[in-house]
């Protein structure tokens, strides 16, 4: 077992997850505020109302606090996470599906019918509603990766409302973009916690401004469930709580896998972008992955995102001898590097973490060709062994019937579905009249090794504590059949570790020429 990190692990963490993200690309360009209604019959908001902080039907009055009164019944709820428009309900008739991304791909519908649930039988009437924020980036920087959370945690929604509720409380989701500014997300906490009367926020997507969302959970107490899980701020809050294994872990586990694949002798190199001191930061984390996986170090090269060719870092990777390659850089300029390489006959097996590969940029055929091993935080979404990833493909079919099943879409559903256990260990409060944010809390500091039925390796909550530590993986496969499980629905995991026990100290980060070799130490 590795040793405690130095003091600039956590740099290099909360870097970790903004470079990877970068490497997914930019989203769709939707610059106004989204939020998004789970109710029932009624129809279609204006949207230029809506961004001006309209009331959404079943939301909370904006300066009150107060859940308006006009919830409809549980059943057939609806939202829209579209990303081409900013209708926030459905129209009558329309109300049993989810939109789509702009640009996905169809995924055939499944049966429409329900099966009955336990509690939605148990539920004689609804009682208050129980108001849910998310704020993600739904544009600009990391946008094209994390739209996913945003559409799994919406169908979540529509899916726990068609069985009663949680606990007989219907959902009603505000669902918000930041576009990866760390202002917005301020803005966009204060706006549902303090002026719509959210109770907690779930699904979070902000890799790059995460100490943003963990200041404003920490100043008031409001517990973050579920999200990205990019930096290691999921395990250093007490009011950040993790769905799933360690972001370090995970990025551990690229390197293993495809080293493991390799077979043989197998050199590790990296490439990395010098546009944000983030990359750099990443730099000094990759040795430690490349030390767990037991394999060689080889060059870590600083490259441009701008660059339109590779030519020159290609030639000298091949000539060290690197077999296995971490990238970090963006879709557009990861898909540039294969292919400059491929150029000189030089096919490296690619390595980074799951967030990195965007629908978009999954459908390369040179990152096919060369294969990308990702390491990912929760079960990976393809497997067919897992009940759990059943009932979240056969809600993706129903609701969303033209969404791309995707890891990110898993990760809003888990965090959802964390949601529902905190509330389970409460059960009896929360049955006996509105749910509130002390309540959510007493019942997360009650979560001891929950696996989500099979979604997560096991997460456990103490009041006033980070979240425990989980030194496990699974792994995820891209090559030219598409994504596949490295190790079906079972984890990697590494036993007890000390790695992320202490919050580390922000290290500098040292200026790169760029182009420049170099060989962290």
């Amino acid at each position: 077992m590795l040793s405690t990190r130095r003091a600039s692990t956590r740099a290099a963490l909360v870097a970790c997850g903004v470079c990877l993200a970068l490497v997914a690309g930019c989203g769709n360009r939707v610059d106004h505020e989204r939020v998004v209604a789970v109710g029932n019959g009624y129809g279609p908001v204006d949207a230029a109302r809506n961004n001006q902080g309209a009331v959404v039907p079943g939301a909370a009055a904006p300066g009150t606090g107060a859940v308006a009164a006009d919830v409809p019944a549980p059943g057939a709820l609806a939202a829209d996470v579209s990303e081409a428009t900013a209708s926030v309900v459905t129209a009558p008739g329309t109300a049993d599906r989810v939109a789509a991304p702009a640009g996905s791909k169809s995924v055939a519908a499944a049966d429409r019918t329900v099966a009955t649930q336990a509690q939605a039988a148990t539920c004689t009437a609804p009682l208050a509603p129980i108001v849910l924020g998310q704020t993600l980036a739904s544009s600009g920087l990391v946008g094209a990766a994390i739209a996913g959370l945003r559409t799994g945690l919406a169908v979540w929604a529509k899916d726990v409302n068609s069985r009663g509720g949680v606990q007989c409380h219907p959902v009603q989701l505000i669902q918000l973009d930041d576009g990866s500014d760390a202002a917005r997300v301020s803005a966009n906490w204060n706006s549902m916690v303090h002026d719509r009367g959210a109770v907690a926020i779930v699904a979070s997507g902000a890799p790059v401004a995460n100490a943003a969302l963990r200041t404003a959970a920490e100043r008031d107490k409001v517990p973050v469930v579920g999200g990205d899980l990019t930096t290691v701020d999921w395990l250093q809050s007490p009011y950040l709580f993790s769905t799933g294994g360690s972001p370090l872990t995970a990025y551990d586990g690229s390197v293993i896998d495809a080293s493991k694949a390799i077979g043989g002798a197998v050199k590790a190199g990296m490439v990395y972008c010098v546009e944000a001191s983030i990359c750099t930061s990443l730099r000094n984390n990759f040795p430690k992955s490349v030390e767990r996986a037991g394999v060689e170090l080889g060059p870590v090269i600083a490259t441009s995102l701008t660059q339109p060719d590779f030519t020159a870092e290609c030639q000298q990777l091949k000539s060290a001898g690197v077999n296995l390659l971490w990238v970090g850089l963006d879709g557009s300029a990861a898909i540039r590097a294969v292919r400059s390489c491929s150029s000189l006959n030089y096919t490296p097996v690619i390595a980074t973490g799951s967030i990195a590969v965007s629908a978009a940029a999954a459908a390369d055929n040179g990152l096919r060709r060369n294969t990308m091993y990702l390491g990912t935080q929760l079960v990976p979404y393809t497997v067919t062994d897992s009940p759990a990833v059943k009932a979240f493909t056969d809600a993706m079919r129903r609701y969303a019937p033209s969404a791309v099943l995707e890891q990110n879409a898993l990760f809003g559903w888990a965090a959802g579905k964390l949601f529902e256990a905190s509330l389970a260990n409460v059960a009896d409060k929360a049955r006996a009249g509105t749910v509130t944010t002390a309540m959510i809390l007493e019942g997360l500091w009650k979560v001891k090794t929950e696996r989500l039925d099979g979604l997560s390796p096991g997460v456990t909550f103490s009041e006033g504590k980070p979240a425990a530590n989980v030194d496990c993986y699974y792994g995820l496969k891209l090559d030219v059949n598409g994504f596949s499980a490295v190790s079906g629905s079972k984890p990697t995991c590494f036993g007890a570790s000390k790695r992320l026990e202490k919050p580390a100290a922000q290290a500098p980060v040292p200026d790169t020429a760029l182009g420049r070799q170099e060989q962290p130490t």
